[in-house]
């Protein structure tokens, strides 16, 4: 029996996990690059031992040369199926499995599922809520447009970027001059250059975190999490906690409705899908989109709250349709096994990662379950202000949830100075 294959473009963040997940079906796995060059942002974790092959396309590749090049170096091997990595591979993903007529969502919608403007337009054509917006260059624009709309705050960010990188909630004109500074001309994390800057209303409500995964146009809620923020010195507001939801919860089915419309006028068929919805007294609208696997999370710790993670479920729809296809039709709702917490630090402070003292202390609350992005022994750890700030995650599980809320009081109650070992500690 010959070897079965597939192909990750961008196997990075947690696409780096992938290879890991196809092997257990007997799948091997190729790494196609969208640039000559892993990310920064990505590169201590990338690991090209993983897999049976790295195609790595010329530095100075663009577009078109670049689809043609590795179309040229797939077509021969013959590869089930293509899956992006995470966001930066969304769009090679697109063109690649449309074009050798593998499991694909096309290209028709690809630049709507990565630029913010577009995924707004896209939506709105189709009749599903949307917010409003304005893209621009200039600070000016955005302050007519606020003021035109009698907008008391307005949300700044990028057109594409990643892990809340550069968002600004502005009420001022100032405010709004600063942010539009600090994003156009920027090279994000992902190295694309922000030419412009997306300006929208800012919605105020609950916000939620929805994961699916999608076969051959049927959708399906793999998980529901709150999203709960708190603002920050230098940002408008990072994650500080997530809150798994039971699949049964009515506001999961809101949430569902919603969503499989959104991922119809994104025309996402395949696939695994990460979204940010929030929910006002309009109902719920989204506010972030990624046509991928949801960054840094837990394996372990989602496996443990809830029998299976956004992983495990893509991996199963592309290695075994049939299988999936019958299991998640007769599933309903998805299950709850355990409460569970995603529990974001959050710091102040900088310096010199030395070691993580307290973590031994964490690891012995009865409801810890993981820890994961903590930042390296060796580098610096820097004030938050993003996702990618953040000093660590840490999972709490537990059936007992008067147990899983004391333990993270516990963990609230830990300083950032009692868990790493930091040299020149210095407040931002």
């Amino acid at each position: 029996m010959n070897k079965r294959h597939c192909a990750i473009v961008d196997a990075y963040s947690t696409g780096r996990y992938l290879p890991e997940e196809f092997r257990r079906y007997g799948i091997g796995t190729v790494h196609v690059m969208s640039a000559a060059q892993v990310p920064p942002i990505f590169r201590s974790h990338f690991d090209a031992a993983l897999y049976d092959e790295l195609i790595r396309p010329d530095e100075h590749m663009r577009d078109e040369e670049l689809i043609e090049y590795h179309l040229a170096a797939l077509r021969c091997r013959e590869t089930e199926f293509i899956i992006a990595g995470c966001e930066t591979g969304v769009e090679l993903a697109d063109s690649l499995s449309e074009r050798l007529g593998l499991p694909s969502n096309g290209t028709a919608r690809s630049a709507a599922r990565r630029d913010k403007s577009r995924l707004s337009e896209a939506l709105s054509s189709a009749g599903v809520r949307s917010i409003r917006q304005v893209v621009s260059s200039n600070a000016e624009d955005f302050t007519s447009w606020k003021r035109q709309a009698s907008f008391d705050e307005i949300v700044i960010k990028p057109l594409n970027s990643t892990g809340t990188e550069d968002v600004f909630f502005c009420a001022t004109d100032a405010d709004v001059q600063r942010a539009t500074s600090a994003i156009v001309g920027k090279t994000n994390r992902v190295g694309a250059l922000n030419h412009l800057a997306l300006g929208q209303e800012k919605i105020r409500g609950q916000q939620y975190t929805v994961n699916a995964v999608s076969i051959d146009g049927e959708s399906f809620v793999t998980e529901v999490w709150t999203y709960d923020t708190v603002p920050v010195k230098g940002a408008a507001t990072v994650c500080s906690l997530e809150r798994l939801l039971d699949g049964e919860d009515p506001v999961v089915e809101q949430l569902s409705n919603y969503l499989m419309r959104a991922l119809q006028a994104l025309e996402i068929v395949n696939g695994p899908a990460h979204a940010e919805i929030i929910v006002d007294k309009a109902g719920p609208v989204l506010v972030d989109f990624g046509a991928r696997l949801q960054g840094t999370m837990s394996r372990k710790a989602r496996t443990m709250a809830l029998g299976h993670n956004h992983m495990t479920l893509t991996a199963w729809r592309y290695a075994d349709p049939a299988g999936f296809l019958a299991h998640m039709r007769q599933r309903g709702p998805y299950g709850r096994k355990a409460h569970a917490l995603c529990v974001s630090l959050i710091s102040d402070v900088g310096g010199l990662v030395r070691g993580y003292p307290g973590l031994e202390t964490i690891r012995k609350l009865p409801s810890f379950a993981d820890a994961i992005a903590f930042v390296p022994v060796g580098q610096n750890l820097v004030p938050t202000t993003d996702l990618a700030s953040t000093p660590g995650i840490v999972y709490l599980v537990n059936n007992d949830l008067n147990q899983l809320e004391s333990d993270y009081r516990k963990l609230r109650a830990m300083r950032v100075d009692e868990v790493f070992d930091l040299a020149g500690l210095g407040q931002n």
